[in-house]
């Protein structure tokens, strides 16, 4: 307990279960760590802060608890005291469950990210220590001021740009960078997140889309401008979205992003075979079909009857019988109008003009493609769906399914899986990488679970997946 080794009970047994977080989706998974009950030792006192004491305000404190086993780290993360009597009671956080502090439950717009001043002639992106912060794309959205947008000649564009320049006809809307704001909930509530996400060229050009216009304002506020989701309820949906690996340190407060189908890519380089003990249960996995999907905002008038191109994606049917397993992001996209190349939407705005303030966007992504010129015409700031071989709907030879799901899908079609008991030591556990294949007995598999007791005596009893 914070880095100092605590007194158990003679004879304590241990139950340790190590389990993948990379196999299920709507949550983040964790090991279930359990601690036994500590003997109320003088230095077990010590080291906790004499919670027993009724002068003490130590119940309910924090500890950075890791597990040893013969000189091997099996777990770690944070517990938190539950009980001080003859014996102390400890409970163990999840990962995702405190990890942003006093910003965990907290929607986006009720954060503070600062504010950033518009300079005296607005350009297409506004960048703040070097960095993109916000871009400003033209969107068509005739519908932006509702009925009252002929009043004002209002011209049907958001953020409309001629002839080199942002005009006064229109509001002005703001569209932060993703990765941004990813960098300033890092710095707002120090957890580090780093990984592949966020290193890619192309998803750094990510923008949240937005309605609420800045009503002559030369500042911008950029929680007014963000969509109300929490900081794991954001991750959690990215990760549905570009099926996302998240390995989250509790320790070390440090959030990793990865393509889980980059892990499918690597060769196995560990052999289990002789750890595999004879017999094993073998379940098939009942639902191999995947169907990929999008909520749509329901306050744009183009996408209630969902087109085509917004379609989910579903694995195509398979030689034997299977159900499906669905997995919806609340994350979804815009529409792109042929004739201009831009995206378009018919969505009531959020603006002062016409109190419009209790309108409502969900989260929606574009990708930013800077100024671009349609055939015989001026460039516009360009915001859409699609950057290069990349695109944010589902379906087609760039979409999502294909360019971010391809291997995981492959897997689940072919998937059953194994519960057998393997003879593993402390050092199998505590090198155990969830990311890592196994081999055993001509067949690779991912670890999905694994259960043990401490002291060793007995095998661990594995869940494996085909891979």
């Amino acid at each position: 307990m914070d880095g100092q080794v605590v007194d158990l009970t003679p004879d304590t047994s241990v139950g340790l279960e190590l389990i993948n977080p990379f196999l299920a989706y709507e949550d983040i998974l964790s090991n279930r760590a359990t601690i036994p009950a500590l003997p109320a030792t003088r230095r077990n006192r010590i080291i906790l802060g004499f919670p027993d004491l009724l002068q003490s305000e130590a119940v309910g404190m924090r500890y950075k608890c890791e597990k040893y086993y013969n000189g091997q780290r099996l777990q770690a993360g944070v517990a938190i005291l539950t009980e001080a009597a003859q014996t102390f009671a400890l409970a163990v956080v999840q990962p995702l469950g405190e990890l942003f502090g006093d910003a965990q439950k907290k929607t986006l717009p009720e954060l503070s990210f600062g504010t950033l001043a518009l300079p005296a002639t607005l350009t297409p992106t506004l960048q703040q220590f070097g960095r993109n912060v916000l871009a400003f794309p033209t969107v068509l959205n005739a519908d932006f001021y509702g009925t009252n947008g002929t009043a004002i000649n209002y011209s049907g564009r958001v953020n409309n740009y001629q002839a080199g320049a942002y005009t006064a006809a229109g509001p002005v809307v703001p569209f932060p960078f993703l990765k941004e704001i990813l960098l300033q909930i890092s710095e707002l509530t120090g957890v580090s997140i780093t990984g592949q996400f966020m290193e890619d060229p192309d998803l750094s050009q990510l923008l949240l889309y937005n309605t609420r216009a800045l009503d002559g304002r030369t500042t911008v506020e950029l929680q007014k401008h963000l969509p109300e989701l929490t900081i794991p309820g954001l991750l959690l949906e990215l990760r549905k979205l570009f099926n996302l690996a998240m390995r989250v340190d509790t320790n070390e407060r440090a959030i990793r992003l990865d393509f889980m189908d980059n892990y499918h890519k690597m060769a196995t380089s560990k052999d289990w075979s002789k750890k595999a003990l004879k017999g094993a249960k073998k379940r098939p996995e009942m639902a191999r079909r995947l169907q990929l999907g999008s909520e749509q905002d329901s306050g744009d008038g183009l996408t209630k009857d969902k087109p085509p191109i917004l379609a989910d994606y579903l694995t195509p049917e398979l030689a034997t019988e299977t159900t499906i397993t669905p997995l919806t992001s609340r994350f979804s996209t815009l529409l792109t109008d042929p004739a201009t190349g831009l995206a378009i939407t018919s969505q009531a705005g959020i603006s002062e003009q016409f109190g419009q303030l209790s309108s409502k966007f969900t989260p929606r992504l574009l990708f930013w493609n800077g100024l671009q010129a349609a055939p015989n015409a001026e460039p516009l700031p360009v915001a859409t769906a699609k950057r290069g071989a990349l695109s944010l709907y589902w379906t087609g030879a760039d979409g999502l399914a294909a360019t971010f799901w391809k291997r995981t899908e492959a897997n689940r079609v072919s998937r059953f899986y194994l519960e057998r008991n393997l003879d593993l030591n402390e050092v199998d556990l505590a090198t155990l990488d969830f990311s890592e294949k196994v081999h055993i007995n001509g067949l690779d598999y991912w670890v999905a679970s694994i259960s043990i007791s401490l002291p060793i005596k007995q095998p661990a009893t594995a869940l494996l997946v085909r891979a």
